[in-house]
């Protein structure tokens, strides 16, 4: 078969230039101003933090119990990464929020952590597609939200608005300085640092602050954070790490604190 020459070159000029094209793409996080991969998916626990789960069922029963009742047999499941080698850890329970959450059993003042999450919509139909919700809670107060954008905003996934009950905000607290999404299906990572408040005689005398790296992207900067949102009230406790069952298909991997 006779190759055009002119055809081909076309036809490569074309393949290299959209690779170029989605290389530059300037809304993925890693093309962004600021983006530090040390805060991205896959960020290894340093030495002396608490691997809360690293993909095996032993690590879920040594370092986890479910809220509100820590006697309630563990019902988040252990299943495949779907996207990638080894297990993750699926949220599984109520459909109510707040039923079925999983808090860890050690409980933390002053903190650096880090969790990896997928969203991948509706549980059990095997889609990266749909609406996601779930959370973590920085000492079982202050939620991160996760949150897929609704309806429309799922076509144009970088420059949506996010509100109040977005992902990556404080929950009804504190909106994102920058938007890093990332669509279903591909992992995302919450890299924090959080100082807990602290109280006397029943009064608060230093609010908690918290910094948070949303896929690399600074997206909280030692913010002021005030707002329980379902489980611990607010107060000078140390607390655990939680992680949000709402009712849909949220699976997490690379869960780790480090106490400061």
């Amino acid at each position: 078969m006779k190759i055009n020459k002119t055809f081909l070159l076309t036809l490569i000029t074309a393949v290299a230039l959209s690779g170029l094209s989605f290389a530059g793409d300037k809304n993925k996080p890693e093309n962004k101003p600021g983006y530090d991969k040390s805060k991205d998916v896959g960020t290894k626990a340093p030495k002396g933090a608490d691997l809360l789960f690293d993909g095996t069922q032993k690590s879920i029963d040594a370092n986890w119990q479910m809220w509100p009742k820590a006697d309630m047999a563990i019902t988040w499941k252990l299943v495949d990464n779907p996207n990638g080698e080894g297990k993750v850890l699926q949220t599984d329970g109520g459909r109510r929020w707040g039923t079925h959450d999983l808090v860890s059993k050690k409980k933390y003042m002053d903190f650096e952590g880090h969790v990896d999450f997928i969203m991948m919509g509706k549980r059990g139909d095997g889609k990266a597609e749909g609406y996601s919700n779930s959370g973590v809670y920085l000492q079982n107060r202050y939620e991160i939200q996760i949150e897929s954008p609704k309806g429309k905003n799922i076509a144009d996934p970088y420059n949506w608005k996010i509100g109040g009950h977005g992902i990556a905000a404080f929950c009804m607290e504190r909106v994102p300085d920058v938007n890093a999404w990332r669509p279903n299906g591909e992992w995302h990572a919450f890299h924090f640092t959080c100082t807990g408040a602290r109280w006397k005689d029943g009064k608060e005398v230093t609010p908690a602050k918290a910094t948070v790296w949303w896929n690399g992207i600074k997206v909280h900067d030692n913010a002021t954070i005030r707002k329980a949102n379902g489980g611990v009230k607010v107060g000078g406790t140390a607390e655990g790490l939680k992680l949000q069952e709402h009712g849909q298909d949220v699976r997490f991997k690379n869960v780790w604190v480090l106490e400061k």
